[in-house]
């Protein structure tokens, strides 16, 4: 029974609301003007795209007018790792550092002597 009221309801608010509110159905937070002005649903823009570009790759890397083959070895030094980071956060700390002062107090119980 709830099923049939359920069903009945729909039908009716569909024909209240009718075809054409179907039609323009809105999301809420839609944006209803793209900024493409009147092109075509098939409009690439295919004249911007250099020969071997990737759908959706960003065309500004930021970098100017680097060749692809730079590798900013100027900035490496002696013995570093591919994808190492440069800066640790910790500033000139020596390797022995240890942030001792951090840590805290452990004290350990020991038994007495037994009497």
């Amino acid at each position: 029974m709830k099923t049939r009221i359920n069903l009945l309801a729909a039908l009716i608010l569909g024909l209240s609301f009718g075809p054409a509110a179907a039609a323009d159905q809105r999301v809420p937070g839609e944006s209803l003007d793209s900024g493409l002005g009147k092109l075509p649903a098939t409009y690439t823009a295919a004249e911007y795209n250099r020969p071997g570009w990737v759908s959706g790759e960003t065309m500004d890397s930021g970098l100017g007018e680097l060749p692809s083959t730079y590798t900013a070895a100027e900035y490496n030094r002696p013995g570093w790792v591919r994808g190492e980071s440069l800066d640790s956060g910790l500033g000139e700390l020596p390797p022995t550092y240890n942030a001792a002062e951090y840590m805290p107090d452990v004290m350990v119980a020991t038994r007495g002597a037994a009497r």
